[in-house]
């Protein structure tokens, strides 16, 4: 991806273009966004994509907005546990009383003291008749902290500490009343207390997350490491991925962004046990004109099992969508702690959908507009004035083609070149024989002259 971006980034030759792939029924189609298309763009809105025809001439289109989000609400739900005889595995109902809202996250209370390392399967259901399946393996840890040695880090100056815990599960805005979580195969039964569960106003169901592949880190201090993004990638979620086995640790993940385009306070993304132990001061100074803000806390591990059961990995990090420069990954003491070599990170995107109305004849291209582009994009209202409100975008799509690899000339195979020439061979033999042979012949004729010619 970093790659991609340092291509279309080139300023030799004209605007790059990526061309487009159209199928279904138009002329309405749908695009969806990727990374290779963002890199297209020298804007972080995206606001200088433009779709144009072979002609050259600029279609029409709109932006697939979501909503505002209305304010997340945090709920004490109901926690059961649910009857009948389980054998070595249990199960519980968790009642969130919001039959008409969207999930967001369940977090979940253990016994005071307890350590342990469980796994979970999540459900959904709106009758307790009919299941749905959310998650298969969600992971439930909370450890003792150890003493730190070292460097402290940003994370000293939060009033206290907590246990290394991952006891909140992401629900990526799943609708439902009733949630039953049930152990998996072989995990040891959390002793569950309570249960508590974030949600807001149903809306649309979200674009799903493009990742990334693993990010290396591109410098590293005692207590940090730093990760460059490509250009205009809202990053809404990031997992943390330790190099070794049966590592656990709490970090806080940090954004670079341009301090004069600074966005206003935008509602704390903190999670975790230390959600409320919030850093007075949320901007650290970076290189001229950048700051530091802090996006979230969460413990990451990746860590064995003892029963054999598949390896634990932390699930992403939930973030806001921002479009950072880089992200900083800082531990609580040395950064060592996620093992000998520095963690990787993967990002997850949500991709943008951009709707257009194809006129003309095609190729139909996706281009960065000039200063003559002076079109600005529609509502899909007024793009599409039959469209409900709350239907769906129209099935027919466009998407970047594939990039085309020029294969390289085939060489040619030795034993077909040698077969190939063995009739030539065979005819070159027999005359280099006889040339050979005549020349022998008209040496030993001139020899013979020459000592003739003496004698006499």
């Amino acid at each position: 991806m970093l790659a991609c971006a340092r291509a279309l980034a080139a300023p030799s030759g004209p605007a790059p273009t990526l061309p487009l792939v159209l199928s279904g029924k138009g002329p309405v189609y749908t695009l969806d966004v990727d990374a290779q298309a963002r890199q297209l763009s020298a804007s972080a809105t995206l606001g200088d994509l433009r779709v144009r025809n072979a002609a050259g001439e600029t279609m029409a289109f709109a932006w697939a907005e979501s909503p505002p989000a209305s304010a997340p609400q945090l709920v004490t739900a109901h926690l059961y546990k649910a009857p009948g005889d389980a054998g070595p595995r249990q199960a519980w109902i968790v009642d969130t009383h919001g039959a008409d809202d969207d999930l967001l996250r369940l977090d979940l209370a253990l016994e005071r003291d307890t350590q342990g390392v469980y796994t979970l399967r999540i459900e959904a259901s709106d009758d307790l008749q009919h299941w749905r399946t959310l998650l298969e393996d969600a992971p439930l840890v909370q450890l003792q902290a150890l003493p730190q040695v070292g460097a402290p880090g940003a994370l000293a100056t939060l009033a206290g500490r907590a246990h290394p815990s991952a006891d909140g599960i992401d629900l990526d805005n799943v609708p439902a009343r009733y949630l039953r979580l049930t152990t998996a195969p072989r995990s040891a039964i959390p002793p569950l207390v309570s249960a508590s569960v974030t949600r807001a106003p149903h809306r649309p169901a979200p674009a799903p997350l493009e990742w990334s592949t693993a990010i290396a880190a591109a410098g590293c201090e005692e207590t940090s490491c730093d990760y460059p993004l490509p250009p205009n990638t809202p990053v809404a979620a990031v997992q943390v991925l330790p190099a070794e086995v049966d590592t656990i640790g709490q970090v806080m993940v940090l954004g670079q962004v341009d301090a004069s385009r600074q966005a206003a306070s935008r509602p704390s993304l903190l999670r975790g046990s230390l959600q409320a132990l919030r850093l007075k001061a949320t901007r650290y100074a970076g290189k001229a004109g950048l700051v530091w803000e802090s996006a979230a806390i969460a413990s990451v591990y990746w860590l064995s099992q003892a029963s054999g059961a598949p390896d634990l990995h932390s699930p992403p990090v939930r973030l806001d969508g921002e479009t950072w420069q880089a992200l900083r990954v800082e531990t609580f003491g040395p950064i060592s702690q996620l093992g000998r070599a520095a963690p990787a990170i993967r990002i997850g995107v949500r991709q943008r959908q951009l709707v257009f109305v194809a006129r003309g004849a095609g190729p139909f291209v996706l281009a960065r507009a000039t200063p003559a582009d002076r079109g600005a994009p529609m509502s899909l209202a007024e793009l599409m004035p039959e469209r409900r409100a709350d239907a769906p975008l129209p099935a027919a799509s466009a998407a970047i083609a594939p990039a085309v690899v020029a294969s390289a000339a085939p060489t040619p195979d030795p034993s077909t070149a040698a077969a190939s020439n063995a009739p030539w061979l065979w005819i070159a033999l027999p005359a280099g024989l006889v040339l050979v042979g005549a020349v022998a012949w008209t040496l030993r004729r001139r020899l013979h002259a020459a000592m003739a010619s003496k004698q006499a």
